[in-house]
């Protein structure tokens, strides 16, 4: 028996597709608790019949579901990562140094709110959890003993409104304590913007480069993705950390089915916007529906999906049927990831003359070498602009041909549906709350 086992996001909602594939358990959700107890069990033989919180291969080959766990509320029983056993050599930002070496820590997990294209809500059981101070010191401790350069904080939102008094009073432990590693975080742009004594303190205490998921310019977009923010707000977002230092990284999306060609072209120009007021930095992607969210099934029931092809979901591909045409679609996002460095770096060097002085610590460092990387790729970008007529051509070609293929069964669908969208955690004493917070110590 090979006992291969898989989790993460796609075996917690797709567990059936990959006992098939040929995995012999997966596990669904937090495997935490369990991986010890899995091991031990491969070793000596037994079964998995009675692991809560898993589907397993069973002698006949089928695929078979345990019945769910709870989510670990206590985050701080959770014993600490052997940092020490890491070549930290081998995770380095070229980016930012001479081979800076990073660590990843983990000081909550999941999200409470509820964007409909994201699948860490439903992966992490639509709760926010968050470590205490003194553990995630304990950590930080350790990494600062190893020498490491920078952290990156690996929440995927490190600052949400219940527990802005924690991380005022760990930054302020931070600061206490000297450390001298630099640090990235991800975080939503209301609650920078509304908390900005919050966010100096945070770069007074390391922070050096923080990504906000912006999504779109449309705010009438925002409200059909659930995502709950308002484009004054991701503006005074930027400012607040740019004026502080720290370099802004920006998420955008395109694609959505109900988003028109002018909706994004306002994301883009948006994104233009939002360079002038700091940003220096973007990721356009394509508007994906991954399995466990809300436009997943949406996709499925209303068969908007052109493949299930899972090496096309990269965000970069476009694998679903929209009001634009994918190529197009396609075209967009490229042509706002050229244009907003184009503007960025060449507006900056040939029009403001002074924009070099008025940049802010860590952050100018950065600048004037993503301003150099930019024109020494300037033959890359022109060769690219010129390519874009191919580029439609090639997303055309492989739209019409996947969308020949795609078409499968109705039990396929049904199947894909019930296990996408399943409760995989067991609820104790009915519903948990969003947040299971601890409080500032």
């Amino acid at each position: 028996m090979r006992n291969w086992g898989a989790g993460g996001h796609h075996a917690t909602f797709l567990p059936y597709e990959m006992i098939r594939g040929g995995f012999d358990i997966a596990v669904l959700g937090e495997g935490d608790d369990f991986i010890i107890e899995i091991g031990e069990r491969v070793k000596e033989g037994r079964g998995f019949g009675d692991v809560a919180g898993v589907v397993y291969r069973n002698e006949q080959g089928a695929p078979v579901r345990t019945k769910p766990r709870p989510l670990i509320r206590d985050l701080d029983r959770l014993p600490i990562p052997a940092y020490q056993l890491v070549d930290k050599h081998s995770y380095t930002f070229k980016v930012f140094g001479d081979r800076d070496t990073v660590a990843c820590v983990e000081t909550s997990r999941g999200c409470p709110y509820a964007c409909d294209f994201c699948s860490v809500t439903p992966t992490w059981g639509n709760k926010w959890r968050n470590k205490s101070n003194r553990r995630i010191i304990e950590e930080l401790d350790i990494v600062q003993q190893l020498g490491y350069d920078w952290i990156f904080f690996t929440d995927d939102i490190f600052l949400v409104y219940p527990n802005v008094a924690q991380r005022m009073r760990l930054f302020d432990l931070m600061i206490e304590r000297g450390y001298n590693f630099k640090w990235i975080a991800q975080m939503r742009a209301d609650v920078t913007a509304k908390n900005p004594t919050l966010i100096r303190r945070a770069a007074e205490a390391g922070l050096r480069v923080g990504f906000l998921g912006i999504e779109s310019g449309s705010p009438e977009i925002l409200r059909k993705m659930h995502k709950g923010l308002f484009t004054p707000l991701s503006v005074k977002a930027v400012r607040t950390l740019s004026e502080n230092g720290v370099v802004v990284l920006l998420g955008m999306m395109l694609g959505a089915p109900y988003e028109s060609f002018h909706d994004m072209l306002t994301t883009i120009r948006f994104a233009w916007k939002l360079a002038d007021a700091g940003a220096d930095a973007v990721q356009f992607s394509l508007y994906t529906p991954l399995p466990g969210t809300r436009i997943f099934d949406d996709a499925l029931r209303n068969n908007k999906l052109f493949t299930l092809d899972w090496d096309r979901y990269d965000l970069l591909t476009p694998v679903m049927r929209t009001r634009v045409h994918p190529a197009i679609v396609q075209l967009l996002q490229m042509f706002g990831n050229h244009s907003f460095y184009i503007r960025k770096y060449l507006k900056g060097h040939l029009i403001d003359t002074n924009w070099k002085t008025t940049i802010k610590g860590y952050k100018r460092d950065l600048v004037l070498n993503a301003q150099k990387f930019m024109f020494d790729m300037m033959p890359t970008y022109i060769r690219e602009f010129l390519g874009f007529p191919r580029h439609i051509l090639k997303t055309t070609r492989l739209y019409h041909t996947l969308a020949k293929l795609y078409p499968t069964s109705k039990e396929k669908i049904q199947e894909l549906l019930e296990f996408s969208s399943k409760i995989i955690y067991l609820e104790v004493g009915g519903k948990n709350p969003y947040f299971m917070i601890k409080e500032a110590e």
